[in-house]
């Protein structure tokens, strides 16, 4: 009676082990890229003004509308001398002009970093580089990267990203903030369709 009992718990470890192997080997990883692309919404941009470099006001509501615009959030400590998506969409700009796409940088360096950050990288940059970076504003500095989420809340320290905003003046949204691409090149992409 025991080997009768012994070979059938073995026939059914068997059975089992197969059905593991074989679930294992034609199970793929599964991409979860398409069905987070659907869920992005298109909602309206998230408005700003701030001062540019040269410290003159650069309002983003005014192309808002009548231009595709590229949002870059890139790490002030670094410089934007040493940021690959604004080297990138430098080099490219006259192409962006072209497509009537405006192209702002916003870090949370004052000016004067971001004046000097151009300056190592031989010269003014082609689009405004402005500073999210206001004390006397009732939100406090880092407001900007707050509405765009770009804010690590843990470490209160900014996030880098790049955005488009289409012609309507609206971005892509996962859940409650926008959605960065994963670099210049792939924004590029995107007009270019």
């Amino acid at each position: 009676m025991k080997d009768r009992r012994f070979g059938f718990v073995l026939a059914i470890g068997a059975f089992i082990a197969g059905a593991c192997i074989v679930r294992v080997a034609i199970n793929r990883p599964q991409d979860y890229a398409d069905q987070v692309a659907a869920a992005a919404v298109m909602r309206p941009a998230p408005g700003f003004e701030a001062l540019d470099s040269g410290s003159r006001l650069v309002r983003l509501g005014a192309w808002l509308g009548r231009h595709r615009i590229i949002v870059v959030f890139f790490d002030g400590e670094r410089g934007a001398d040493l940021d690959p998506d604004l080297l990138r969409l430098r080099d490219r700009f006259a192409e962006l002009q072209a497509a009537d796409v405006k192209v702002v940088g916003v870090s949370a360096s004052i000016p004067q970093v971001n004046r000097a950050a151009m300056e190592r990288a031989g010269g003014d940059f082609p689009f405004p580089l402005v500073s999210d970076f206001d004390p006397q504003s009732p939100e406090g500095t880092l407001r900007i990267h707050r509405h765009w989420g770009r804010l690590d809340s843990v470490a209160d320290r900014p996030l880098t990203g790049v955005f488009l905003i289409d012609r309507a003046g609206q971005v892509a949204y996962v859940g409650p903030i926008p959605k960065p691409y994963d670099n210049a090149d792939r924004v590029m992409e995107a007009i270019a369709k």
